[in-house]
């Protein structure tokens, strides 16, 4: 789960920059998926190391319940009200759509390894 934690890092960082171009370089609120994305991949590097890797995943995942709950706080209103799709909101269900499915690979994982001990 390491190295999907640091993929799915990267991915985040890209749709940071990704939107912080498409926005014009205006908003730094952009870049917040970048954030995420960078938190995450320290997690996931922590968790390469054995003895840290139940802690830097159980971190990796309250961290994608954050982002997840955040994102959708933003984008449903705006996406249920039938306003156009702009990049921000595009982004930001992206975003808990990525983390979403970390967040089930996580569980599944946390379950996989209680039920090998």
């Amino acid at each position: 789960m390491a190295k999907i934690t640091i993929g799915l890092a990267s991915a985040l960082i890209i749709l940071g920059l990704l939107s912080w171009i498409l926005t014009g370089r205006s908003s730094a609120t952009a870049l917040i998926p970048s954030g995420f994305g960078m938190t995450l991949a320290l997690a996931g590097a922590v968790a390469t190391v054995e003895r840290h890797r139940k802690h830097a995943l159980h971190l990796a995942a309250a961290i994608a319940v954050l982002g997840i709950v955040g994102s959708l706080q933003r984008a449903l209103p705006t996406t249920i009200s039938g306003e156009e799709l702009r990049v921000a909101t595009a982004s930001q269900l992206l975003m808990a759509a990525f983390l979403s499915c970390f967040l089930v690979l996580l569980i599944r994982s946390f379950i996989l390894a209680r039920r090998l001990k």
